[in-house]
């Protein structure tokens, strides 16, 4: 369980966030309770209350017993952008941190919890770091579904159509995004 959780930690710290929860930009120690309390927002309580609780360094603040792991953040933006994930994401997040094949027909479907939004990332490219080129969505409260690629053939790649979409079609870090609000095009 720990190496699953430090793989999580690990991947994460790949993906950058930021967040208005930054408390520390202001100098504010975070409490452990407090990182708790930040990592149970990423989901409903009835997922995130049983759910194992893991700070931004590793360490385990509360060992679950539903099978999602939370997490309030990673550096350098700790304790922002908080996600629940389930055993499948683990699997995923741990193909991602080590750009590992992952095969979404054989793996089956997952759901993770991302209820404070994240940043803006490319919707066609993982690991696109320029912004000037891409399709550049950010989310605000959404979950991310994993399923095999060949159940999302008829989705919209689209990530301002409305409604559910695939990100990242053509590798192995495909999976459906579902908004939860209204995403706003800012080129529009």
């Amino acid at each position: 369980m720990k190496k699953t959780i430090f793989t999580i930690l690990s991947c994460l710290m790949l993906i950058p966030f930021a967040s208005a929860m930054h408390h520390e930009a202001s100098g504010h120690k975070i409490s452990e309770a407090e990182v708790i309390k930040i990592a149970q927002s990423a989901a409903p309580a009835n997922v995130s209350g049983d759910a194992t609780i893991m700070s931004s360094d590793g360490t385990i603040l509360v060992e679950g017993t539903n099978g999602w792991t939370c997490m309030p953040g990673t550096p350098p933006n700790e304790n922002v952008n908080p996600m629940c994930v389930d055993k499948a994401w683990q699997k995923w997040l741990a193909a991602y941190m080590a750009q590992e094949e992952y095969n979404s027909e054989e793996e089956g479907f997952g759901m993770s919890y991302m209820l404070q939004g994240d940043i803006p990332v490319d919707n066609d490219n993982p690991f696109n770091t320029d912004k000037s080129s891409g399709v550049w969505i950010q989310e605000g409260p959404h979950i991310m579904m994993l399923m095999p690629a060949s159940l999302m053939k008829d989705m919209p790649r689209d990530p301002y159509a409305g409604g559910p979409y695939v990100m990242w079609e053509g590798n192995d870090f495909v999976h459906v995004m579902v908004p939860l609000e209204v995403t706003v095009n800012p080129n529009k």
